[in-house]
């Protein structure tokens, strides 16, 4: 189990449920856009398990736990961190890539996790994950990670990050098909800042009305559409 940092305090993330927050260090991703380089780049410097769940068992003001990275999915200890967790009955918000689709559905099928908050990093093609998370990934894996989310009883949502020219109305749009429906899509205003591509870190975010724009064109295909970061 690798923890990376641990904060006692969120009231922002989840709504109504005040969190504390894990997050776990490594990614099988390299996303152009991502600016938690330091969380996934980490090598050394863990913080011990027991001294977090003890932390977590002694935070009154948190009724959840927000697990984040990186990607929590790729630690192999996850479910015995989540049980422990659990067992001091807090709630606990998975925040994931859908990389690991056998080890979400276990998770869910335990009554591991509460809410489940799934990025979306590009149209659902080979090609367009390829260039936006720098890695090879099996599209069928987050195809297969879309259904089981949807399916699976729990509150969630999806997440786009709106880069410029990563993505456009037409990728939002091709995004938006393969989860039509969804209880809700979360569009999460992009904020450069020691991103993996040093190019973004110099690019303009989106104004407002172009991501309201976007917003109504979500409208079309899920059940609800927030807006964060603006």
């Amino acid at each position: 189990m690798r923890i990376a940092e641990y904060t006692e305090i969120n009231t922002t993330t989840w709504d109504n449920v005040p969190s504390c927050v894990v997050q776990m260090a490594g990614c099988n991703f390299r996303c152009c856009f991502c600016n938690n380089r330091r969380i996934v780049d980490v090598t050394e410097g863990y913080l011990s398990p027991s001294d977090v769940i003890e932390s977590i068992k002694n935070n009154t003001f948190a009724e959840g736990v927000i697990i984040t990275g990186g990607e929590p999915l790729v630690n192999k200890d996850l479910y015995k961190f989540l049980k422990e967790i659990k067992k001091l009955g807090k709630k606990v918000r998975l925040e994931t890539n859908g990389c690991a689709p056998d080890v979400l559905d276990d998770l869910l099928g335990a009554n591991m996790v509460d809410f489940v908050s799934m990025d979306i990093k590009a149209p659902l093609t080979a090609d367009e994950y390829a260039m936006n998370t720098n890695a090879i990934c099996d599209i069928d894996d987050i195809e297969r990670s879309v259904r089981i989310v949807m399916d699976s009883g729990v509150d969630y949502e999806f997440v786009v990050t709106i880069v410029p020219i990563h993505i456009t109305d037409t990728d939002l749009k091709s995004i938006c098909s393969s989860i039509k429906g969804a209880k809700c899509l979360r569009l999460n205003q992009f904020i450069p800042g020691d991103c993996f591509d040093s190019a973004l870190n110099h690019i303009t975010p989106y104004k407002e009305k172009v991501i309201r724009e976007m917003e109504s064109i979500a409208r079309g295909y899920v059940k609800r559409v927030k807006v964060s970061g603006l």
